[in-house]
């Protein structure tokens, strides 16, 4: 059946979108014991303005919010409470008025913290029951406790520490993390990280060694740019926020060129709307590196001095030739300082070795970094070797023979690289004219140029590539580290707190893995040749059976292997419902919190404005209880305030005025070096050799998996290099039998999964909806406004039929998000398979296809 959510009384579509002044109110409590679908009703309070700069009255208090769903915005909100209940948001100001604003989604938030989908108290899976049938009773916060505790220490007592394992999020956004974090680090547990957009980040890791997982120039830094070049990132919708700097810098006269399959709102405002082919901006960018090098356009003195062009490198190893291996005055030195190193590193271990071989073994392994010999690589200057560092007009194109090993340069293995990508082939691959192509080269050349990267390009199998890529042709021309110069997304982390709380309570020894290798360790049983039994997964600021690709898999296959499953949010989502514990956790503006990443720069601090609701708990408190049970509370700060003073706090933090009583008095504090933030700024780069890195010396996986890379994947893998999506490409053998290429966008209405039961919203987005070219549909007997089923071998999804040439044919455009108890059958997140690239080992969102057929409700593929 249907499972459209009713609106509420007296909010209309038409008056929703008269006037977004109007306030939104608490929701009617409602049960949660027999249901997980969603069951929104609301009331609206009377007499509300969203009007800027507003201060509290008499009967009304204001407090300073943090929107902070993971859209990158970290907009400030003021957080109305009236008789101790929030009656609406509205936009607070931020010390830079370009980070001042607030979207629909800040403005509903009202709706969303009284909602029938909050999870009210400890729910337990009622026994003999099955996972998702929605059969809970209320239990107490002490029998929850106790039950977590126990069976955590049932499992560890039995499989060892790893067994019980915690999987992490995207959504808290906040230092709270740092709490769980203690607690798996001091109770050695497994920790199951996501692989949600990924490979852009470690491509970006690999070449130009950022720890940030987007590093680019700030976006108030867009209007220096000549062109501002949009990949695959539809700005007005999934990032709303960041619209405004785009349409500020094209009224100051930049060009806007927008790259996408999809015509999409925003190539509707671009100067040049280019239709690639999916999957294919890896060849589009491989064929630029190859124009600059046929039309001589490489900036020789960037690429002398802030890339590893000059580097020798060796034929034999494909590792860069080092200056002790031609210079015996330099091999001498160097053996002298390994022994040295050596020496030191034994007496630190022996030192240490009361506390543990782990802390003996991660001072041993310390302190050889620290004394490492700087064997530096070589180039060729004036004919001869020289240490890099110290040349000043080193040859681009040198060869040389070291002891019978021939070597050449890294920017002559780039060239030879990429010479098969021709203006025709280029076409072929990506679907773009020759002349298109031509243009497109010009515009990148045309300088200072901000390719600002959206999610699409790396959501792909070969994703990895296609950020390698983009970063190599924007070094061989310097367009990075200027005004106006930058490639990539943008997301900044400050590192200015102290990291060591993470692990104050103890140093765990249980691994890290990606999500997308659990079935593999749930199915052996093993990780990296060891054994790996876990039995045990509590799920925290995430939502991985809606986030994660083939949900059929999670149901089938990883959820029955797991004996105890605990998911602890605010809401009830997909995963919740298919938990065995679930407990309820503080929304937002009913605990205090600092958020220290995102777009704004900022150290940004949301204050506590109400009561936690219901029975529901802090991050903070829900840890201590935990820890309480193993007999350490005593590390484990109880509230909020506790965690966040510790964490906050040392040298780093009170050198840039970022400490916790500061970020609270001065509610923001910005940790960027400069404004705006310039990434890589006068082409210095934090990798090891301090420049652009786009022949990777040592090119590793993003985390260990059953899909290890041979040599023959390594040699490949130190230049970017092109191989199409497993899926979605023309001639594989999947697109054969589904030939529609299946892609998500992040629409307005959510972000991920977040958002998914507010009324205001789902008035106007009220139901999944697929979009399809007319000449697709009209084949399959489609019309728009039709139901119709999408799907492939891995499962289905119905959703509405939304006909629109703005869509490429052979392609299906979906919002993503969606709840599954919202579909009239299925999810969208059945159709994405879970295979990955052995060096990104990231979800292929994009890397999907599927065939689509009007809905016939009795059938159930």
């Amino acid at each position: 059946m249907s499972k459209t959510p009713t609106t509420s009384a007296g909010l209309t579509r038409r008056s929703f979108l008269k006037t977004t002044t109007v306030a939104l109110g608490a929701m009617a409590a409602g049960s949660m014991l027999t249901s997980c679908a969603a069951q929104p009703e609301a009331a609206v309070v009377e007499g509300a303005s969203y009007a800027p700069g507003q201060v509290p009255s008499e009967s009304e208090q204001i407090f300073r919010g943090v929107c902070r769903p993971n859209c990158f915005g970290y907009c400030h909100i003021n957080v109305h409470v009236k008789d101790g209940k929030v009656i609406k948001t509205s936009r607070a100001d931020y010390a830079d008025p370009a980070y001042s604003r607030i979207c629909q989604r800040g403005l509903s938030h009202v709706q969303r913290m009284y909602n029938n989908e909050r999870v009210k108290y400890p729910l337990r899976r009622v026994e003999g029951t099955e996972r998702g049938a929605g059969q809970w009773e209320r239990i107490t916060w002490d029998e929850a406790i106790e039950q977590i505790v126990s069976k955590m220490q049932e499992y560890q007592d039995a499989y060892g520490p790893g067994s019980v394992a915690i999987a992490l999020g995207t959504s808290l956004a906040s230092s709270m993390t740092g709490s769980y974090t203690r607690l798996l680090q001091a109770l050695s547990m497994t920790m199951i990280l996501p692989s949600y957009d990924q490979a852009s980040c470690w491509a970006m890791t690999r070449v130009a060694g950022t720890h940030d997982d987007w590093h680019a120039n700030e976006r108030t830094d867009l209007v220096n740019a000549k062109t501002i070049v949009a990949w695959g990132a539809n700005i007005t919708d999934a990032q709303v926020q960041q619209w405004h700097f785009v349409k500020e810098a094209m009224q100051g006269g930049t060009k806007l060129v927008v790259i996408d399959p999809t015509f999409t709102y925003l190539a509707s405002k671009a100067d040049k709307w280019v239709p690639i082919r999916p999957g294919s901006d890896t060849a589009l960018l491989l064929g630029a590196v190859n124009e600059i090098f046929a039309r001589d356009a490489i900036n020789v003195p960037y690429v002398q001095q802030h890339t590893v062009a000059p580097f020798l490198v060796r034929s034999d190893t494909g590792r860069f030739l080092r200056y002790s291996e031609v210079n015996a005055e330099a091999a001498a030195a160097k053996a002298a300082q390994e022994a040295a190193a050596q020496k030191a590193a034994a007496a630190a271990r022996e030192e240490l070795l009361p506390q543990g071989e782990l802390v003996a073994g991660m001072a041993y392994q310390s302190v050889l970094e620290s004394m490492a010999y700087d064997d530096q690589p070589v180039v060729i200057q004036g004919g001869v070797p020289v240490e890099a560092s110290k040349a000043t007009d080193p040859d681009l194109y040198a060869t040389f023979d070291a002891s019978g090993v021939p070597c050449t340069t890294a920017l002559s293995l780039l060239k030879e690289s990429v010479a098969s990508f021709t203006p025709a082939k280029v076409a072929q691959l990506t679907d773009i004219p020759e002349d298109t192509f031509a243009e497109l080269v010009d515009v990148f050349l045309d300088q200072p140029v901000t390719h600002y990267v959206g999610y699409g390009p790396q959501a792909y199998a070969n994703g990895l590539q296609t950020t390698h890529a983009g970063m190599t042709m924007c070094g061989l021309i310097g367009n990075l580290g200027y005004p106006g110069a930058s490639y990539g997304s943008y997301w900044l982390t400050s590192t200015a707190t102290d990291v060591t709380y993470n692990v104050g309570a103890g140093i765990g020894t249980s691994p890290m893995i990606i999500d997308l290798e659990l079935p593999e360790v749930l199915s052996t049983g093993k990780f990296n040749g060891k054994d790996c039994p876990i039995k045990m997964l509590y799920v925290f600021a995430g939502n991985p059976l809606n986030c994660s690709p083939d949900t059929n898999r999670w149901l089938n296959d990883i959820l029955p292997k797991l004996e105890f499953v605990v998911t602890a949010d605010p809401m009830m989502t997909d995963t919740a419902c298919y938990s065995d514990l679930v407990l309820p956790v503080c929304q937002w503006f009913e605990v205090e919190q600092i958020t220290g990443m995102g777009e704004t720069a900022c150290f940004n601090y949301n204050e506590k404005a109400v009561d936690p609701l219901y029975e529901s708990k802090s991050d903070a408190e829900i840890v201590h209880l935990i820890a309480q049970g193993f007999g350490m509370g005593d590390l484990f700060p109880k509230t909020s305030g506790e965690v966040l003073q510790q964490i906050h706090s040392g040298e780093a933090a009170e050198a840039i005025g970022a400490t916790y009583e500061q970020i609270k008095a001065n509610k923001e504090v910005r940790f960027a070096p400069t404004n705006p933030y310039i990434a890589f700024e006068g082409g210095t780069f934090p990798t090891a050799s301090g420049r652009l890195e786009f022949y990777a010396e040592d090119p590793q996986p993003r985390g260990a998996t059953h899909l290890a890379p041979t040599a023959e994947d390594v040699a490949l893998e130190h230049l970017p290099h092109w191989f199409p999506p497993i899926h979605a490409w023309p001639e594989s053998e999947s697109c054969q039998k589904y030939p529609l290429v299946c892609m998500s966008e992040r629409p307005r209405y959510r972000v991920h999964s977040q958002w998914h039961s507010v009324p205001a919203l789902r008035e106007l987005d009220p139901e999944p909806t697929v979009k399809m070219n007319p000449a697709d549909a009209q084949g399959r007997g489609i019309e728009s406004g039709m139901y119709v089923e999408c799907f492939n071998d891995l499962g289905h999804a119905v959703a509405k039929a939304v006909l629109s040439n703005a869509v490429r044919p052979g392609t299906v455009v979906y919002p993503k998000g969606w709840h599954r108890t919202q579909f009239k059958a299925g999810s969208w997140s059945e159709l994405i398979p879970g295979d990955f690239d052995k060096f990104a080992v990231n979800s292929s969102f994009m890397d999907t296809v599927c065939d689509v057929c009007p809905w016939n409700e009795g059938s159930d593929k």
